[in-house]
């Protein structure tokens, strides 16, 4: 398998678009069942999905190896094709376990977000406020919009909702209280 030198952007907050170099690709989908399975694995709060959460949301039905044969013949045998096709590899990786993406030459928006959000709360949590506010600020940057938006699928409909919260009552209401606290104490604020 072939692994590209540059990365992959997958841009998920307000719309989704996959590129390289700015150059937009994989826009025609074989079908959209393919695209909301590839979507489902790009969550940024399930690096990881089992087998039965990834069979139930897929298949409405628990993991058996009737279902996961299943799965594997209409999702991700197409889907490992496709992407082989339009991206030069194929960042599925699947084990006893479960299915994941590998995140190895590929940059998701939403990663960076979620990182960017827990990341301000730690540090606000150690009291260091300056650098929180500055992951505060470009997690806010990177949210332009819901995730995946009119993208169907139960986890990408969980994970809207998740980093739609995230956003409004911590990242927003954090940074515009921890802004406020540092010009009550007058130190710069970024």
């Amino acid at each position: 398998m072939k692994i590209p030198d540059t990365t992959l952007e997958i841009q998920t907050l307000g719309r989704f678009s996959i590129s390289v170099n700015g150059k937009p690709i994989a826009k025609n989908w074989p079908n959209e069942t393919l695209k909301v399975f590839f979507c489902s694995l790009l969550s940024p709060l399930d690096l990881y999905f089992s087998w039965d959460r990834i069979c139930r949301s897929m298949l409405g039905v628990p993991d058996t190896l009737t279902s996961r044969r299943r799965l594997e013949e209409i999702s991700i045998r197409p889907l490992s094709s496709f992407l082989i096709k339009e991206l030069g590899f194929n960042p599925i990786i699947t084990g006893h376990e479960g299915i994941r993406i590998d995140q190895q030459r590929i940059h998701v928006d939403a990663f960076e977000f979620y990182s960017n959000a827990l990341e301000g709360l730690r540090l606000l949590s150690l009291d260091n406020h300056i650098v929180a506010l500055e992951k505060f600020s470009r997690a806010t940057s990177l949210y332009v919009g819901s995730y995946l938006p009119g993208i169907p699928g139960k986890i990408i409909a969980n994970t809207r909702k998740d980093l739609e919260t995230l956003y409004i009552s911590v990242v927003k209401q954090t940074r515009s209280d921890t802004a406020e606290m540092l010009a009550n104490k007058s130190l710069p604020v970024i």
